[in-house]
């Protein structure tokens, strides 16, 4: 017996944009940047990609108020990399298991991947360097494939002109990381910029 539509849509992760990230250049050089958060809920439990500058907790906070997203109730922080600008509010979430790539050098107590990791039924951390060596991306198969991919692709005019981020320590790994997240997904959540649809998927 097939379980009804209803069901299996109540079943599959919610993916809710919770602050869109922001870069600010001169010239080819970055002065300001900030991280987006994301949330998502999955099989009861709630999971933050990313959290922005220590400078931004206050608001993110009022963000996730906003939401009715209870920081204590998180259970999970997943940091793109360790880069101030995407760690910087980790400690808003104090019952979270962090997760990060054992080659961003993580602190003591984070969960450290070195390869793909399922947290739950369709979520996955997969690994995407090229920005840093320790780069990954967050897989979710919602009511559409998202990758929350953090500096992987920077911003849609990355992806709008197939350039990899500007700072990477590896182009050639950065390109083929951006490659395979556009192959993936249907909607890609960039580190610095809102939510987009990978053209040509429905």
């Amino acid at each position: 017996m097939q379980p009804r539509a209803s069901a299996v849509a109540a079943d599959r992760p919610r993916v809710r944009l919770v602050r869109k990230g922001s870069l600010v250049r001169e010239g080819a050089r970055v002065v300001d940047a900030s991280s987006t958060v994301t949330l998502v809920e999955a099989s009861g439990k709630h999971i933050i990609v990313d959290t922005g500058l220590p400078r931004d907790c206050d608001k993110l906070l009022f963000d996730l108020n906003s939401m009715r997203a209870d920081p204590e109730t998180v259970d999970v922080v997943v940091n793109t990399h360790l880069h101030m600008d995407h760690c910087g509010c980790n400690e808003l979430f104090p019952n979270a298991i962090v997760y990060a790539h054992v080659l961003e050098d993580p602190p003591v107590g984070t969960n450290r991947v070195s390869g793909a990791v399922t947290l739950l039924p369709g979520v996955e951390i997969v690994p995407t360097p090229g920005h840093t060596p320790g780069s990954v991306s967050v897989f979710v198969s919602a009511e559409k494939r998202y990758a929350i991919c953090g500096d992987a692709i920077p911003q849609k005019a990355n992806y709008d002109s197939n350039t990899p981020p500007a700072i990477a320590f590896d182009r050639g790994l950065a390109t083929k990381s951006m490659e395979m997240i556009i192959g993936w997904a249907q909607i890609i959540i960039p580190g610095h910029d809102g939510p987009f649809d990978v053209v040509g998927k429905r």
